[in-house]
């Protein structure tokens, strides 16, 4: 689908697509509707119900810069000395050991 294609639909008032639900809740948009949108892999999909009952469909395509923000800070870790990593691992091999004995 070009680009004049996308310009031809947006100057169309009412046109209906239609698109099967699985059974999974799933849909594919129709090219026109995606396009129509600038819907993109990856894009969120939000769903407006109004007050009369219709649903308002839109996209936002998300970069990782606008998301990144919702992501969980993590506290930084302090550094693990080099003693302290060969006592864990040889703590690990002494439970290793003993499992395998038993």
């Amino acid at each position: 689908m070009g680009i004049d294609e996308i310009k031809e639909f947006s100057k169309i008032p009412c046109m209906t697509y239609s698109s099967t639900l699985t059974s999974k809740n799933q849909t594919t948009l129709p090219k026109p509707i995606a396009a129509l949108l600038g819907a993109k892999p990856s894009s969120i999909l939000a769903y407006e119900v109004l007050e009369d009952g219709k649903v308002l469909l839109t996209a936002k395509s998300a970069t990782f810069q606008d998301i990144a923000d919702t992501f969980p800070k993590k506290k930084p870790i302090k550094p693990v000395s080099i003693e302290d990593m060969k006592k864990a691992v040889l703590q690990g091999a002494v439970q290793r050991f003993k499992k395998a004995v038993k």
